[in-house]
């Protein structure tokens, strides 16, 4: 330390201060009088407050001060321990009460060496926390979207394939890193029937993936890993029924059953507003090419083989159990010579009539409306036209108009197995693929300048175990052919309890088309129990409504157009077997019902969602 003028040091302090004994001591500096601070210490302070002078103390000293600085800037220089030659420590605070003693004399030298070793401790502590909080927030979003994954795989064979829905749910959980066989990983799987409450319905799926994820720091605190589990509820809502809750769709003329409806579908370039929304690529006026197009049209490619597309598809359900899948088709052939108006009387409206009609039935599928994601073409027949009956049916005779004048056995012949069918191109030896959906895809091919409606009806049968049901899937184009006036109910779609609290979409194209009708004709929505639900409408012709499902379609107004209805489903909504059918009306009582038409239903919403 090195004090500059004008500090003065008595001599005896030289050897404790290490000044230079040379150096003169200026008693012309010093105060006269020293005012005492602690006399048993033998401490004093100047009273001019310009320096400060102690005597040696048990190898201690007060050094001076210069003037204006502050006192607790100077203090006590005590002898270092365990050093037997006098040693002097400056700059060591000293400070003084307001009677002038000093207060505390402290050394701080070295504190802060232990004080940043704690605080390096704690920050290093908390980094490594930190690195792997966030290695462990990481890992959880990765198994949360393994879970996600795997549900959504899984989800979509439910409720009809529930073993494929766990295999494939497990499977997808594996693909995304989470390996149900390895030790460290688990993959639980829960549908309806497993936990039902767990899972509200048979169209949803629950899996849970569980983790062990090894850490990085936390070792040290005998954390080595830690057990994440999460966990995704996914929902598929299925494709409505549409149409028959029964083992056929459409009039069955050998055993005398009427629905009121056939199947059908129209040429290429036949008009859409003639009630085909979807099948012709015209949609009004002209003929072939040069027709306004249809900007809804499915355009048939591919027929005959598995990646076919376009026409309407139809779903066999097959109950587990069931064995020897027969399927069948009625009329088949389109016949230009338009006969049977009220049975499958197949239009006639001039061109070509060149219809060639394919009809391609698939293996199962958890997605029946997509049939080119990998589907097993089971069978595949391809009728030609036919230029009329008489000429191509043994028996036949043109005279008959009527279910009850035909002969019973010559009908029954109309009814051709794909299986065995003369027309076929392409059949598997069975058709035994298991419980599910199977879709069957109806078309015609879009060649030349076709024109024409061919109407037909479809059965499914097994030699063993329950019996097949056949419904329209998510659209269909009928021609619903009843002779007499009055109210007609048909099957519309089926609405299970799971779509409880969701809202029910029906679309209807070109309703309403009959002969003899008036303004005082309606179509009338009603639920499984009878009852006319409330709905809101509108159509595309600017007609609106609210209130109790009746729209009346009378001379008419709706030819072209297409009528939305939504229904909503009342969050209590229960029902079983054909009580979950919702039915549509036609109540025409002054003419008779030979409409063709459109008629889609589904339920608003993704068909594939998480929802937990």
């Amino acid at each position: 330390m090195t004090l500059d003028a004008p500090h003065s040091v008595h001599p005896e302090m030289h050897p404790c201060l290490g000044l230079d004994p040379s150096v003169p001591w200026k008693p012309s500096l010093m105060s006269a009088s020293l005012i005492p601070i602690r006399r048993d210490m033998g401490l004093y302070l100047g009273d001019d407050r310009t320096t400060a002078h102690a005597e040696r103390w048990c190898g201690s000293l007060l050094y001076g001060k210069p003037r204006g600085a502050r006192w607790d800037r100077y203090g006590i220089a005590p002898k270092v321990a365990g050093n037997p030659a006098p040693g002097c420590l400056f700059d060591v605070p000293i400070s003084f009460n307001n009677q002038g003693r000093i207060a505390r004399v402290t050394s701080e030298r070295g504190a802060i060496l232990p004080l940043m070793a704690i605080v390096i401790l704690v920050l290093m502590g908390a980094a490594a926390m930190a690195v792997d909080l966030g290695w462990l927030y990481y890992q959880s979003l990765e198994i949360q979207h393994g879970a996600d994954a795997a549900a959504l795989a899984g989800v979509i064979h439910e409720p009809g394939q529930r073993m494929q829905a766990h295999v494939e749910a497990i499977a997808a959980a594996a693909k995304n890193g989470f390996d149900d066989t390895s030790l460290d990983t688990a993959v639980s799987v829960v549908d309806f029937l497993d936990d039902p409450a767990m899972v509200e319905h048979n169209g949803q799926l629950r899996v849970t993936v569980t983790h062990r994820v090894d850490t990085f720091f936390l070792p040290i605190f005998g954390i080595n890993d830690v057990d994440i589990a999460r966990t995704a509820l996914a929902e598929y809502v299925q494709p409505l029924a549409l149409g028959s809750p029964e083992s056929y769709f459409g009039n069955d003329p050998a055993q005398g059953i009427e629905q009121g409806l056939w199947g059908s579908i129209h040429g290429t370039y036949t008009r859409k507003r003639d009630g085909d929304r979807f099948a012709t690529l015209c949609d009004a006026g002209g003929s072939g090419p040069a027709c306004a197009p249809n900007p809804e049209a499915r355009p048939a490619v591919n027929w005959g083989t598995a990646d076919a597309e376009g026409g309407y598809l139809y779903g066999i359900e097959v109950a587990d159990g069931a064995a020897g899948l027969v399927v069948e088709i009625f009329d088949g052939h389109y016949y230009k010579d338009g006969t049977l108006s009220t049975w499958t009387g197949d239009g006639s409206p001039g061109g070509s009539e060149n219809i060639v009609t394919w009809f391609m039935l698939y293996g199962p599928d958890p997605t029946p409306l997509d049939t080119t994601d990998g589907n097993e073409l089971l069978c595949s027949v391809q009728y030609n036209p036919r230029a009329d009956r008489e000429s191509t049916i043994p028996g036949w005779d043109d005279d008959w108009d009527d279910f009850d004048e035909a002969d019973p056995a010559i009908l029954a012949s109309m009814w051709d197995s794909m299986a065995t069918s003369s027309d076929r191109q392409g059949c598997a030896a069975s058709f035994d693929r298991g419980p599910g959906t199977y879709p069957l895809r109806v078309l015609i091919e879009h060649t030349s300048s076709e024109k024409g409606k061919n109407k037909y009806s479809l059965r499914a049968s097994t030699t063993s175990g329950p019996s097949p049901q056949v419904s329209g899937l998510g659209d269909m184009s009928i021609a619903s052919n009843v002779e007499s006036g009055g109210a007609t109910d048909f099957y519309l779609a089926r609405v299970e309890e799971r779509n409880a609290g969701t809202m029910l979409v029906v679309e209807l194209w070109d309703p309403g088309d009959i002969s003899g009708g008036n303004g005082s004709d309606n179509v009338q929505i009603f639920d499984g129990f009878g009852s006319i639900p409330d709905c809101d409408w509108s159509a595309t012709n600017g007609d609106t409504g609210t209130g109790p499902c009746v729209i009346v379609t009378g001379n008419k107004i709706f030819n072209g157009h297409l009528i939305t209805i939504r229904i909503p489903i009342p969050d209590t909504y229960t029902c079983s077997g054909d009580t979950c059918w919702y039915r549509i009306r036609y109540n025409y009582p002054s003419g008779n019902i030979t409409d063709s038409t459109t008629w889609a239903a589904y339920i608003e919403g993704n068909p594939v969602s998480l929802i937990e």
